[in-house]
């Protein structure tokens, strides 16, 4: 993406003012200077501000393989496979929580340098799209833009406020407390807000504009890739969940409005289940099922990192050379894939997903979800350039069917659980309601969002991390508590912020 003017600026001010909070970012020039007269002059100037913001957001997750790091790798159901001997044993770090080393490793790892695990633990990036988005209300706000009408103003306006949330989203689970402010340029340091409080504010925030957004795109090119309103009707909904799972006394709340907005969004039909056979095309992007995606295509030259989730679970002749990708890099736990397949039941991505080294426990096997695109020649070593999903459809009405079931709506629970189940090929559920019906639910989301970076981000806010069955290396209550499912935290967010402080799980190096 062409970066404008005025992005550019942005970050050229964020990089001399160096970790939000610090002196030198009270020492600025005011927002009208700083964002120069010449610009926000047209809607094409909004525009390119806007994709800017997506770009911001799209960089930050692109600098190291943040989804797969944080939301699936972690907690243990994958392993490190033992035929490549090449030293990738961040899979074990990770997954046993020990992430002070797979972040600031002392021994030489080779990975350190490739894969940076340590910008996970730095928020700065989040907070540029988060001061992006405060300045775009301001410059709505405060300038005439021409050729902008009412209803586009409340409609970038409301995409700001998505970007901004889904920002605060993402550090909240990385961090748990974190500061939040909507000021067009905060110019005091702020101490962390509780996590409850900043998500509650992300959804009064988001629903106030949600109505401002366009279900769909008459222009293919925007779909799943701008903000839609079901982009900001999932989001919602997993803040809803998020805070269902932490802030107990009111989690009936949560579930009313996360089942209420899932409602909206079925009932909306501009939205569609694709075709199992077509996962191909699903995963590419830009389909009726996405809802929020970060695009990327090998032909433009537009691959995030080594942020794939394909990398790590393909070989041969998917990866290449063949000389080098005889086997994959990691595999999901057997025990792990036959508690959510049992072989006595039919489900189709059991066949499209993966092949026969499914349960092999080794480096033969393969995840074949995001195969869309791959090396053809011998000589190259690329990987699957589908878009990297956010949310979806299917994980929208899966937490529906949970909230649901939560309110002891078990029923519509166990229809919206079987629209996913009938796509799969799988028989509907016909068990037990209370918790084998929640469990159930559980296991149907790491069925279908499996490598799309939710499972960590599942077991944290339902608690099973603290469950064997569902994690290989489950937190003790103890731990849970002190923040041990939270990620270090860069000590440079204390650079002159007398009001910052660490998590604390970790000063202690995680234990």
């Amino acid at each position: 993406m062409k970066k404008s003017k005025y992005m550019i600026c942005l970050l050229l001010a964020f990089a001399a003012a160096g970790q939000y909070g610090c002196k030198e970012f009270l020492d600025v020039k005011p927002v009208d200077k700083l964002t120069g007269n010449n610009f926000w002059k047209s809607r094409q100037d909004v525009e390119s501000y806007i994709w800017d913001i997506h770009g911001l957001f799209r960089a930050k997750i692109g600098s190291t393989p943040f989804l797969p790091a944080s939301g699936d790798i972690r907690c243990g159901m994958m392993a490190e496979t033992p035929q490549m001997g090449n030293g990738r044993d961040y899979f074990d770090r990770l997954a046993a929580n020990d992430l002070m080393y797979a972040c600031y490793p002392t021994g030489g790892e080779w990975w350190q340098a490739t894969f940076h695990f340590e910008y996970i633990t730095r928020w700065k990036e989040f907070y540029q799209v988060i001061q992006a988005c405060n300045i775009l209300d301001y410059e709505l706000d405060n300038r005439e833009v021409p050729d902008l009408s009412e209803a586009d103003i409340k409609r970038f306006k409301a995409e700001g406020a998505f970007m901004r949330s889904l920002s605060y989203f993402f550090i909240v689970r990385l961090f748990g407390d974190v500061p939040y402010y909507r000021e067009a340029y905060q110019q005091d340091p702020l101490p962390r807000t509780d996590m409850i409080t900043v998500l509650n504010n992300c959804i009064e925030d988001l629903m106030a504009v949600k109505n401002d957004l366009p279900w769909t795109f008459e222009d293919p090119a925007y779909q799943g890739v701008r903000v839609s309103r079901g982009s900001a009707l999932a989001l919602l909904m997993h803040m809803n969940m998020w805070n269902a799972g932490f802030d107990q006394g009111n989690k009936q709340h949560y579930y009313r409005q996360t089942a209420d907005l899932g409602k909206e969004l079925v009932e909306s039909d501009a939205y569609e289940l694709m075709p199992i056979e077509d996962f191909h095309l699903l995963f590419k992007g830009r389909t009726r099922e996405g809802l929020y995606e970060i695009a990327q295509n090998f032909n433009y030259g537009e691959l995030v990192g080594y942020n794939t989730f394909a990398d790590m679970v393909l070989h041969y002749p998917y990866k290449r050379p063949a000389i080098s990708h005889q086997y994959s890099y990691s595999y999901f736990r057997s025990d792990f894939l036959q508690r959510l397949y049992p072989p006595s039941q039919a489900d189709e991505r059991t066949e499209v997903w993966f092949d026969s080294g499914m349960f092999s426990d080794d480096g033969t096997f393969q995840f074949l979800k995001f195969t869309n695109v791959y090396a053809i020649e011998d000589g190259e070593d690329v990987n699957p350039d589908g878009n990297i999903i956010i949310f979806r459809y299917a994980g929208a009405i899966l937490l529906r069917a949970e909230a649901l079931a939560e309110l002891g709506e078990e029923n519509e629970a166990i229809r919206m659980m079987n629209l996913v189940r009938q796509r799969a090929g799988a028989s509907n559920y016909n068990g037990s309601g209370g918790q084998a019906l929640k469990d159930e639910i559980f296991a149907e989301r790491a069925r279908e969002l499996m490598g799309e970076g939710h499972y960590f981000y599942d077991l944290v806010r339902t608690r099973r991390v603290l469950d064997s069955r569902w994690s290989f290396y489950p937190l003790t209550e103890d731990q849970f508590n002190r923040g041990g499912w939270t990620w270090p935290l860069d000590p440079a967010v204390q650079n002159n912020n007398p009001l910052m402080t660490l998590n604390t799980y970790w000063l202690g190096g995680g234990q």
